[in-house]
């Protein structure tokens, strides 16, 4: 990478206007091979991806696309416990992958594909990236995000920490919830929680899952930038924090 990984994080948005032109050959067949090349934080959950131009992602869905865009990738996986995670993590590491290459992206969470109309034996469809050129600029500066202050979003502050938390802390959710909180603890980890929705509520559950997988990448990558080998652990007894956060995971700095 040219760019540091933070720069990349600060430089990533939400684009809502794509240009409608196909991307070049050569660039997906990178990204095809980018996203290859990654392992899960869960590595053993069968997962797998497509790219798909808009009219072919059109008749899959139950609903058009929240943005229109020549392409689409589709992340699947396996259901099993922290397969949405596992999705999170590797679309946010091919959305930061784009934006290194200069390509514009937004998450569709909200895309439902018919089961129907889906491609036979293909795994279950979890989330999808819209993805080309726009003439949007990218983010010049962290003071065009949206965010929580630091101190709501992480506790037991370590400052040597505080870089990586900072990027933990931009890491994009659904409808811009915000859902999760960072706390350190005295043997080098960073324990991932997200909140609990107040009322019962299977669909944000579910993208508040994928919203921890982002962090997720968000985190490591950070920590690699500072010098760490990041190591995830999902631990049990899980650690326990406030009342109405869940636990998702927790980043070993070494």
């Amino acid at each position: 990478m040219h760019e540091t990984y933070g720069d990349l994080i600060r430089q990533r948005k939400s684009f809502r206007s794509f240009r409608q032109e196909p991307l070049p050959e050569a660039l997906m067949e990178g990204l095809i091979d980018f996203l290859s090349d990654l392992t899960p934080p869960e590595a053993e959950i069968d997962w797998n991806f497509d790219t798909l131009p808009y009219l072919d992602m059109v008749k899959l869905c139950s609903t058009e696309p929240g943005v229109k865009a020549p392409c689409y990738l589709i992340l699947r996986a396996e259901r099993k416990r922290f397969s949405l995670q596992n999705c999170g993590y590797l679309g946010e590491r091919a959305v930061l992958w784009l934006t290194e290459q200069g390509i514009a992206t937004c998450w569709q969470g909200s895309v439902q594909i018919r089961s129907d109309a889906d491609f036979e034996g293909s795994l279950p469809f979890v989330t999808a990236i819209a993805l080309g050129y726009s003439d949007e600029p990218f983010r010049k500066s962290e003071a065009e995000f949206d965010r929580k202050p630091y101190d709501k979003v992480v506790f037991n502050r370590e400052e040597k920490y505080r870089p990586i938390l900072e990027l933990g802390r931009l890491s994009p959710s659904s409808f811009n919830r915000q859902p999760c909180v960072f706390v350190t603890d005295d043997r080098q980890r960073i324990h991932l929680f997200r909140k609990k929705s107040l009322l019962p509520n299977p669909v944000q559950e579910f993208q508040q899952c994928v919203d921890a997988g982002a962090a997720m990448a968000h985190l490591e990558l950070g920590a690699l930038e500072q010098g760490y080998t990041p190591k995830f652990n999902r631990m049990y007894p899980m650690p326990r924090f406030k009342a109405g956060l869940t636990y998702q995971i927790s980043v070993e700095l070494s």
